[in-house]
């Protein structure tokens, strides 16, 4: 599992900061689901919940209509060290 990079200052419901895994299984949506409805594959947003890439801006904004959030408040995870480090 990805390490969380955590935004300080989220203006989500509750004040919360939620990644794009958590908004998406809150949903109770699959990675199909969610990248249909952005138009990108399911293995990019595996990528994205892995912390392997990030959306692009336009991607990012999507996501946070999609689950009626801002985009600042979407956590991005980020690779482990180990793993970038065998890459």
């Amino acid at each position: 599992m990805g390490k969380d990079v955590r935004i300080q200052g989220g203006h989500s419901e509750g004040g919360a900061v939620k990644t794009i895994r958590q908004l998406r299984e809150a949903k109770g949506w699959t990675q199909l689901k969610l990248a249909n409805e952005v138009g990108v594959t399911p293995s990019t947003v595996y990528n994205w919940e892995t912390g392997r890439s990030e959306p692009k801006v336009t991607q990012l904004r999507e996501v946070a209509r999609i689950f009626g959030v801002s985009s600042d408040d979407i956590e991005l995870e980020q690779e482990p060290e180990h793993v970038k480090s065998a890459a």
